[in-house]
């Protein structure tokens, strides 16, 4: 997850000002309409140490009427805070209506601290999990809203900038500062944060990952998403909606200021020729065979999932990929869009039925995906529904992992200009003009909308147990070749873990 956020994002020195003074103006506007509307709100901030968390809040105070909003720093909890729960000490502090809260460190520190760090476990115990996540859905059910940022720097930067801090009184004052900053450090801690993130990135109160590497980005950013989310709260609340889930525009609140698109990060040059080709298919498919015997005999089970653009090429790289294997062994689901009967189900429901038994492979050609890519960008589910998918497919794929499945996704990356280019191709190829429909070419034209909704894909449901691997495909033979590549090293890595090679 975190690895996917681009935390050399800066704002030039010059522009800064005429980009977030309008902002804090519009904060200010927007907490008096705030108190007009009888709800609170609550601003969480949680970071790895020395991400700049009291920098960013101070920044932020300076928008707000301090008449109408308070900032609690997180410290040990005192004797009485002791002899209740968990979250009890957070309920006193819920802001009335009309007012504002701010957290510096809030539930999720004291939960790594009191329950991870205390008992030396190394997973979060599910019953912590469900107490943060019934909170905050109390809380947001009232009609309130919490805003939750996770500022996040490179354990490059953390380290220059602790450095700067050790004769800082205010984050040294006492132990549990010091206890808790440290759950906070890279070196053992980052497979807890992810899974933190990842299992309470909830449809009512989803993480913002802020870049923090330079403060005047983290700022601006932090600005832009408040005023959106509490610009889109409050027009939920003028509409009377039903629905109390809080899905505002949070995806674009950096638009035309440098945040870097993940796609557009990828290196689409990269090749082999076909006499390169062919002497590594032959050898990753030899090995692929043998991987397959393994996997049956041990009674693993394996999901692979193929998304990208259209003519990206995942038949081809479907077809190398299994071609070496048993038939007995594997299957390919091709997806498409849900039939009727489907559609009177949950949408992940027609998806059980097609899992792999131990020992077996299922390829998935399209997937589950579908719900935050075409039908979020065609509208054929409403927001609150594709927004609450990143939550609901993230716990489906833990659920398998948990069961010992090996989850491998790709989405095969293509530019605009070589995607045209196999478009032209199929039209103009009689065998292959079956693969090219009216919808190819009216999806082409909405790519920014889906090139946005991948972006938040990969980002929100790239995790431990089911990375995302976005595969060069411009070259098909590279594509392939990485392909098999990828699935062979997950295979083996799971084998290795259960000490069978």
């Amino acid at each position: 997850m975190l690895e996917t956020f681009d935390l050399s994002i800066k704002i030039p020195k010059d522009d800064y000002a005429s980009i977030a003074d309008p902002l804090s103006i519009g904060t200010g506007e927007l907490q008096r309409e705030v108190r007009k509307r009888g709800k609170s709100v609550i601003i969480v901030f949680e970071g790895w140490r020395g991400s700049g968390i009291s920098q960013v809040i101070n920044k932020l105070l300076h928008a707000f009427d301090p008449r109408g909003v308070r900032v609690y720093a997180t410290d040990e909890p005192d004797d009485i805070e002791r002899d209740h729960s968990l979250m009890w000490r957070f309920w006193t502090k819920v802001p009335p209506y009309g007012q504002i809260a701010i957290f510096d460190r809030s539930w999720y520190t004291s939960m790594l601290v009191e329950r991870v760090e205390r008992m030396h476990e190394d997973e979060i115990p599910s019953h912590c999990i469900s107490d943060i996540i019934g909170f905050e859905e109390q809380i947001t059910g009232d009609g309130n809203l919490i805003i939750k940022f996770f500022l996040h720097i490179s354990k490059q930067e953390q380290k220059k900038r602790l450095s700067d801090l050790e004769d800082d009184p205010f984050t040294y004052q006492a132990r549990y500062l010091r206890r808790k900053e440290g759950m906070y450090q890279y070196n053992l801690f980052l497979p807890v944060i992810e899974k933190m993130l990842m299992k309470t990135d909830l449809p009512t109160s989803p993480w913002i990952i802020v870049e923090a590497e330079q403060l005047k980005y983290a700022h601006v950013k932090i600005l832009r998403t408040v005023n959106s989310m509490i610009e889109g709260w409050l027009a939920n609340r003028d509409e009377d909606s039903s629905d109390n889930s809080q899905f505002f525009a949070v995806q674009g609140v950096m638009k035309n200021i440098g945040e870097t698109s993940i796609l557009d990060t990828v290196d689409l040059s990269k090749s082999y020729t076909k006499d390169e080709y062919k002497p590594l298919l032959e050898q990753y498919q030899e090995d692929l065979k043998r991987i397959q015997f393994i996997t049956y005999r041990q009674g693993i089970p394996v999901v692979i999932v193929f998304e990208g653009w259209d003519a990206a090429g995942k038949g081809g790289c479907i077809i190398r990929l299994t071609n070496p294997l048993n038939p007995r062994g594997y299957v390919v689901e091709p997806i498409g869009s849900p039939n009727d009967y489907e559609k009177l189900h949950h949408y992940l429901w027609r998806f059980y039925p097609k899992f792999p038994r131990k020992g077996h492979i299922t390829i998935f050609d399209r997937s589950w995906y579908g719900r935050v890519l075409v039908e979020r960008v065609e509208k054929f589910c409403r927001e609150d529904e594709w927004q609450r998918a990143y939550h609901e497919i993230n716990a489906m794929e833990e659920q398998l992992a948990r069961n010992g499945v090996v989850i491998v996704k790709f989405w095969l990356h293509i530019d605009q200009d070589e995607q045209l280019k196999r478009f032209n191709e199929r039209e103009n190829s009689e065998y292959k003009r079956y693969k090219i429909t009216d919808e190819d070419w009216r999806n082409r034209k909405r790519w920014d909308e889906y090139e946005l909704a991948v972006n938040a894909m990969i980002r929100r449901t790239s995790t431990p147990e089911a990375p995302w691997t976005i595969i060069p495909a411009n070259n098909k033979y590279y594509a392939r070749i990485m392909t098999i590549k990828t699935v062979i090293e997950a295979i083996e890595k799971k084998i290795g873990e259960k000490g069978l090679l």
